[in-house]
C-alpha cells in the first residue's frame, strides 16, 4: 500500500492531483474522433469534512466536463447552503515519488463545482475518496499521511 507523507501547509494537507474527464468520456471523445483535453494539474484539500470531492468552476469549465446532476450542498466558507452542479470526473492523485503505480487513481467520480480558488487551493478531497485510505493529520508534527 502506498504511504504519501508530506508536511502541512497553512492551509491544512495538500496533496497535487491530476482532474480530467471520467473514462467513459474519453471513449465517447476517442470514438468521435475528438481530442481529448490534457488533466489539469493543481492542489488539493485532504478534507475529511466535505462529503464529497469539489472542483473550482474555473477547471471544470476549462475541461468541459459533463454535468451529472445538481445537488442541495452546504458550503460554510461560501455563505451556507446553495445549489451546486455535480460533474463526470476523473482524479488522480499524485505521489511524491513520481512512480505512477504509487499514485491512487479514480477514474470516475462525480465533483461538485466550487468557487474554490479564493481560499488558496483548486479542489477538495472530500470522504468518498478518503473512505478508501487511511488519513492521519498530526498537528503536534506539523506533518499528514495517506495510505491507499
Amino acid at each position: 500500500m502506498p504511504i504519501l507523507t508530506a508536511a502541512l501547509a497553512p492551509q491544512g494537507a495538500l496533496v497535487q492531483v491530476l482532474i480530467g474527464l471520467d473514462a467513459p468520456s474519453i471513449m465517447i471523445l476517442r470514438t468521435a474522433l475528438r481530442p481529448v483535453p490534457s488533466p489539469i494539474n493543481t492542489e488539493a484539500l485532504l478534507d475529511t469534512g466535505a462529503e464529497v470531492t469539489g472542483v473550482d468552476a474555473s477547471l471544470i469549465q476549462r475541461l468541459d466536463l459533463p454535468i451529472a446532476g445538481t445537488v442541495l450542498a452546504n458550503l460554510p466558507a461560501h455563505g451556507g447552503f446553495t445549489t451546486a452542479f455535480l460533474h463526470d470526473a476523473s482524479l488522480t492523485i499524485l505521489h511524491p515519488s513520481g512512480n505512477p503505480r504509487d499514485n491512487l487513481v479514480v477514474r470516475h467520480l462525480n465533483v461538485l463545482a466550487l468557487p474554490l480558488a479564493a481560499l488558496g487551493y483548486q479542489a477538495v478531497i472530500g470522504r468518498d475518496i478518503l473512505a478508501r485510505c487511511d488519513f492521519l493529520y498530526s498537528g503536534p508534527r506539523d506533518r499528514f499521511r495517506l495510505r491507499y
